[in-house]
């Protein structure tokens, strides 16, 4: 059928009758106007309209007269492609079509996607509230979250899509947002803590507190010593030489940054 259908419409556009003339337009040699012509015959060579404002009836072959058709409009981007991974989103629209009908997907609604969808299809994956735990722990490094789990197919798919939707409907559960502070910790306990720290040995309570304060502008959050790990040493000293001389808080951007990418 659709083998008859193109020569059909081939017979058609060799006969001046091509299917797009009633919706091509032209711009009138004679008046200029861009709105007024019905083109009512058109071929691979060759145009013919009649212009409704002067009345001219043109035939010509340079098809260059033809205005461009209106773009058509793009399909609906569904408003969860962003946060759901392609199979976790076509599963949901059969088998949880109702915690789709919300246009932000909460924490409860979130987990229960995944849960239902891991219950059903055994993906194999480790759970989203483990992605998500330890997108937090990372800064929302989603390459390291990725390499901190063993290989399979979609992981990195997972974590992005987690990533994503805490960046977009889960924003104040970000500990980066939700604990920060426009506090400052004294420069001389920020050097205290950035030394035990430079040595590798434990840091007390109020140590690790000035250091994450510092570094990454918040009274909360995981502990100072798990959020360092997403950095290289050279970083850490950088920032904190940083903030001691400008109170600048490069580690804070750099997380921020890995957050909304």
């Amino acid at each position: 059928m659709s083998r008859a259908r193109a020569l059909l419409r081939r017979v058609a556009v060799t006969l001046g009758r091509s299917p797009d003339r009633d919706t091509a337009s032209a711009t009138c040699a004679q008046c200029g106007s861009r709105s007024s012509t019905v083109v009512h015959r058109l071929s691979r060579r060759r145009v013919s309209y009649w212009c409704t404002a002067c009345t001219a009836v043109v035939t010509t072959g340079d098809l260059s007269v033809l205005d461009e058709p209106p773009p058509v409009p793009a399909e609906p981007v569904d408003p969860h492609a962003a946060v759901l991974a392609p199979p976790v989103l076509a599963w949901a629209r059969t088998h949880a079509a109702r915690l789709l009908d919300r246009p932000v997907l909460d924490r409860a609604a979130y987990k229960e996607l995944h849960t239902r969808f891991d219950r059903a299809e055994s993906p194999g994956l480790p759970g989203v509230s483990a992605v998500v735990g330890r997108l937090h722990e990372s800064c929302y490094r989603a390459d390291r979250v990725t390499a901190s789990f063993p290989a399979a197919p979609g992981l990195a798919e997972r974590v992005e899509h987690a990533r994503r939707w805490l960046a977009r409907d889960a924003r104040d559960l970000c500990w980066v947002i939700s604990a920060e502070t426009a506090d400052h910790p004294p420069l001389d306990e920020v050097e205290k803590a950035g030394a035990a720290w430079a040595e590798g040995g434990p840091l007390d309570r109020e140590q690790a507190s000035a250091l994450r304060t510092a570094l990454f502008g918040t009274d909360g959050g995981p502990g100072c010593k798990v959020l360092l790990r997403s950095f290289d040493d050279t970083e850490v000293t950088a920032a904190l030489d940083a903030y001691l001389r400008t109170r600048a808080r490069p580690l804070r951007a750099a997380t921020l940054t890995a957050l909304d990418r």
